[in-house]
């Protein structure tokens, strides 16, 4: 770590040097004399760090040597800030202005004080007898071609050695577990890198598991075995988003009601936790699971699996060097058809030393990656590491060595990891961020520091040391419990403030902290201080801060004392409940990223935030109270993120302001009603700006309609729009306010081709749309109270050469998704079809969610729908979609109100088109429910039924029971249903679950549910007169229900 930072500072010391003021300010020899004492140490160093594995003092003296370097770049980085600023006072500056004179004698007698510390520490080597090594930055080696699909991605990479084991575990959850009642429990058991978590995947991922259990949960547990925490983590899982949910019953209300009556299988990976009775309480939450259910735990401690273990625990050993071998050479040579004889033959000696630890054969692998010499090959195999005492599987020896032969630019970003917990999901962007503020890389090139950035991200992942959380996540990084070990051993007191330890911050050395999570609680505070408190003592002490995260926090108030802290580079407020930012903010010469993200009560901006000169990203998503920008954003000139503008009504807020910007990634443009001439719209340069991936056009209110003729807005908007053209790399346009009539052709423009995503909301004036049928990449397509709007498309597109007529291009060729929403006039998809041989449109729409567009008739589709939501549209629209459409129809949500007919029907033919339904869902009948008796036999796959908010449902239709396979039915929000379900309803004996809420005067249960003998699970709330019948031992319906194992009357389990 000390190498790498100083190579960090002997860089910014050459750059300082050689700059004019330097000479001007008389510290260029100052400067020299520093330099070269660290060239001095610098020598040493690559020897001292793998020597002080084994020695105390030297790794005491690489601590004092790491504390004075950073001492020397914050130094240098206080001189590089104000030389800045003198010149930029100065374009013409002497030698003897007075401002220049302080500085110089301040800036020498500062820099002459550090290097007399630095003399000292320098003369402390020569106690230890390092070996003076010739300094050799190794670049960053990149590989020739990347692609997506290469034998490095995750979802193809081969997983060696372990079929026999994984046969083994999938029959016993498949086949010899199937039939029992309680739980089984499975845990795997191996030390750390051995591939548990590997192995537990591929089970998991088996076809036969995944078709065999209906729920699947993965939770990394790690040393968290909170069980508030646990059942959140299974909900999202599950659900695939947070639960907003933060009472512990309530989330176990949730989780039941996702597991009962389902056979699950539940991995908890990483388990530590040893107490058997917080294991007790975690096994009463997931005690509600069919026949069959199941949890593989993997651990490393066996005392954990003995605690846990219902069946034998699987005792994970070591891979065969052969094995190893293989995976080394997996990640060392790719999909290379090259044969390299002699280095295989030296690579199967280094992978004898890996102890079988498949994570040290595939880390060494990833250092091995580039290198096609002999030598570098050799040095691995010979290093001294691996004489150090190692245990059996040890893989220590072989992680050490692959961080050693990392350069130095990788080496440091690798170890920053260590201040994330372990198990985090690390967001790749922000960790890019927080590298830069600690000066770890600049521009390099063409290159912006950002995208040196992502490179060694790139290279971090290659090289097995980092992981993409999964192949279709390329934002969110994960790193190996042990490497998380390693990082955190080389980073341990590296940088202050910064530690995943806690350290009390009122002991803590102010003059030393870097870095501060007010959140995350990286520096702690003393127990029961309060967020704005903590703020104050931060802003007022740690005025070295490099980075301050403040976010989701709660505190309202930034003090003006942020103004002091010249080296902040990253400050994030997201989430809080400011409403202004002081004016001494703009006075932080020196900030990259400034996160405003979610500040939903900020006003107002400072009104001079175009001193900010260095700023990078400026983040304003969700900011909906912000009024206006300051004036003369333009001159942010660095300026690559700006996810919001607002354009406002004076001179420096216009359109203009964004011409000379270089943004990429997301831009929100509001109040374009503001604008007073389409040649200001021009002047925003969007065409020119190729990193934009996602443009948000934003009309806003009628305010500035009222100075213009009705005729006069909409020919305004319609021009404008047409001089709002982005340039084609833009990937998702959303359009919202606009009042034209006519969009502008660029819109159906064949250059723009990465377009996937079209949202266009509240057009009411739209009569019609572009051609958006000839987008090819085109996946997703939302269309919301466009009133007036009639077809998605007038007429196909058709291919011509000359006056002949070749053959129809096909409409929506990538169209996966297609959302209709209040636009009742729409009639139809396409207006006027032309029909050439078997070209079709929407070739490839799976998912089609059309609501409150009672117009609307549908043509013939796709096949391959996979899931259909109508709402507010009636029954005729279902009708008019023809069978061959819904034949891989798997879920069906639908809307059934008639403004005109006391009865909705499903027609019988409707209902025999799905035969592969599996779910079925009927909302707001307005009247009576009628569903066809033979029908309903057709629907085979059905298992799930939902009737909810029909508020003139008396009762259930009966048919219902002619549903073979119907597994669980779910009566919601039913407030006229009759006194008692009927008779028939026990009928049902292949229901297992039973839900009742919200239906007031339901009172009674049949006795014929007691035929119901599979039924599992039964839960009724909001129910006053049932849940009193129902009370245990003494409720009169209580006899026809006890036979129900699981049971959720109102509050009670």
């Amino acid at each position: 770590m000390a190498e790498a930072l100083l190579q960090v500072v002997l860089a910014n010391l050459s750059t300082l040097i050689e700059d004019e003021f330097a000479l001007i300010t008389g510290v260029g020899e100052e400067m020299k004399k520093l330099s070269s004492t660290l060239s001095t140490v610098q020598a040493v160093v690559e020897d001292a760090e793998m020597k002080q594995i084994e020695s105390k003092p030297i790794q005491d003296w690489l601590l004092k040597l790491n504390d004075l370097i950073y001492e020397i770049d914050d130094l240098l980085d206080e001189y590089a800030t104000e030389t800045s600023k003198l010149k930029q006072k100065n374009s013409k500056f002497g030698r003897y202005t007075p401002n220049q004179i302080l500085f110089r004698h301040k800036i020498g007698t500062r820099i002459n004080e550090v290097s007399e510390k630095l003399d000292e520490v320098a003369a402390e080597r020569a106690k230890f007898h390092l070996r003076e090594m010739a300094f050799r930055e190794r670049p960053i080696e990149v590989a020739a071609a990347r692609e997506t699909g290469s034998i490095l991605n995750e979802s193809h990479r081969q997983v060696y050695g372990r079929e026999e084991d994984a046969e083994k575990i999938v029959d016993i959850l498949v086949n010899q577990v199937n039939d029992n009642d309680e739980i089984s429990i499975l845990p795997i058991i191996g030390v750390g890198g051995l591939g548990k978590t590997t192995f537990a995947q591929l089970v998991y991922n088996d076809r036969r598991v995944v078709d065999h259990f209906d729920v699947r949960i993965w939770v990394c547990v790690s040393d968290n075995f909170d069980l508030k925490t646990l059942v959140k983590a299974m909900i999202e899982s599950r659900a695939d988003c947070a639960p907003d949910l933060s009472r512990l019953d309530t989330l176990q209300r949730r989780l039941w009601e996702l597991l009962n009556n389902k056979r699950y299988l539940l991995v908890l990976d990483d388990v530590w936790n040893e107490d058997q009775e917080k294991w007790c309480e975690l096994k009463k939450v997931v005690a509600c699971g069919s026949n069959g259910s199941s949890i593989i735990v993997t651990t490393r401690l066996k005392k954990v699996a003995d605690i846990m273990r219902t069946l034998p625990s699987h005792q994970l050993t070591g891979l065969s060097k052969q094995y190893c071998w293989m995976l080394l050479r997996e990640r060392a040579f790719g999909q290379e058809n090259e044969r390299f004889p002699n280095l295989e033959a030296i690579g199967k000696q280094i992978a004898n030393k890996c102890a079988g630890v498949p994570l040290a054969a595939k880390t060494l692998g990833g250092l091995l990656r580039f290198k096609r010499e002999e030598k570098d090959w050799n040095h691995v195999k010979e290093s001294e590491i691996w004489e150090l005492p190692q245990e059996e599987y040890s893989i220590l020896p072989a992680l050490r060595l692959s961080y050693h032969h990392l350069p130095l630019a990788l080496r440091q970003c690798f170890a920053y990891c260590a201040i994330f917990p372990k198990g985090s999901r690390i967001k790749k962007q922000e960790l890019i961020y927080m590298w830069m503020a600690h000066g770890y890389m600049s521009s390099r090139g063409a290159l912006e520091a950002e995208d040196v950035g992502n490179d060694i991200c790139d290279e971090l992942v290659l090289r097995s040391i980092l992981q993409y959380d999964s192949d279709a996540d390329t934002t969110t990084l994960i790193m190996h419990d042990l490497l998380h070990d390693l990082a955190q051993s080389i980073m341990e007191n590296k940088i202050p403030g910064a530690q995943a330890q806690r350290t009390n911050v009122r002991s803590a050395s102010h003059s030393k902290i870097r870095q501060v999570n007010l959140r995350k609680k990286l520096v702690a505070f003393p127990t029961g201080s309060q967020s704005e408190m903590d703020m104050s003592f931060i802003l007022k002490n740690f005025f070295r801060l490099r980075i301050l995260d403040a976010s989701w926090t709660g505190i309202n108030e930034l003090s003006s004392a942020v103004g002091n802290l010249k080296h902040l580079r990253h400050l994030n407020l997201s989430g809080t409940e400011i409403r202004s930012l002081p004016d001494s903010l703009c006075s932080l010469w020196n900030l990259h990223v400034l996160n405003l993200d979610d500040c939903e009560k900020l006003e107002v901006l400072p009104k001079k935030m175009r001193y900010l000169i260095n700023l990078r990203h400026l983040f304003l998503e969700n900011c909906d109270a912000l009024r206006e920008m300051p004036s003369k954003i333009r001159e942010l000139t660095r300026l690559q993120t700006l996810s919001a503008f607002i354009v406002g009504r004076d001179r420096g807020q216009g359109l203009e302001e964004l011409q000379w910007l270089k943004l990429g990634g997301n831009l929100k443009i509001h109040h374009l009603d503001r604008v007073k001439d389409p040649i200001d719209a021009k002047k925003a340069n969007l065409g020119k700006k190729e990193n934009l991936r996602r443009l948000f056009l934003d009309w806003g209110s009628n305010a500035e309609y009222l100075v213009r003729s009705w005729e006069e807005g909409i020919e305004m908007d319609e021009k404008l729009l047409e001089a709002l053209e982005p340039h084609p790399n833009l990937e998702t346009l959303l359009i919202r306010g606009f009042k034209g009539r006519c969009f502008p052709v660029w819109m159906s423009n064949s250059t723009l081709d990465k377009l996937v995503e079209i949202i266009l909301l509240r057009c009411h004036n739209c009569l019609h749309l572009p051609q958006l049928g000839e987008l090819p990449h085109l996946k997703k397509l939302i269309l919301t109270h466009m009133e007036n709007l009639e077809y998605i498309l007038e007429e196909a597109a058709v291919v011509r050469s000359g006056n002949s007529l070749l053959s129809p291009s096909q409409p929506f060729p990538s169209l996966e998704t297609l959302d209709l929403r209040y636009s009742p006039n729409i009639r139809g998809l396409i207006k006027e079809q032309v029909t050439m041989g078997s070209v079709k449109a929407f070739p490839n729409l799976e998912v089609l969610y059309v609501e409150g567009c009672s117009s609307l008739i549908l043509p013939p589709l796709s096949t391959s729908f996979k899931k259909l939501k109508i709402l507010y549209c009636g029954i005729l629209l279902l009708a008019s979609v023809p069978k061959a459409d819904l034949l891989n129809l798997t879920k069906l949500f639908v809307n059934l109100e008639e403004n005109t007919v006391g009865t909705c029907t499903l027609t019988l033919e409707t209902l025999q088109s799905f035969t592969n339904l599996k779910s079925l869902g009927i909302y707001n009948a307005a009247g009576e429910l009628s569903l066809p008796e033979q029908g309903l036999q057709h629907l085979t796959a059905l298992e799930e039924l939902y009737v909810f908010e029909c508020p003139q449902l008396v009762e259930l239709p009966e048919e219902i029971k002619h549903i073979p396979r119907l597994k669980t039915v779910t009566l919601q929000n039913l407030p006229k249903m009759l006194s008692s379900l009927p008779d028939w309803f026990g009928d049902m004996t292949s229901l297992e679950e039973l839900y009742i809420d919200e239906c007031p005067k339901l009172a009674s249960f049949p006795t014929s549910i007691r035929r119901m003998t599979n039924l599992r699970y039964l839960t009724v709330k909001k129910c006053p007169e049932l849940e009193r019948r129902c009370e245990r031992a003494n409720g009169e319906d209580w006899h026809k229900i006890q036979h129900v194992r699981h049971l959720l009357i109102g509050e009670q389990l």
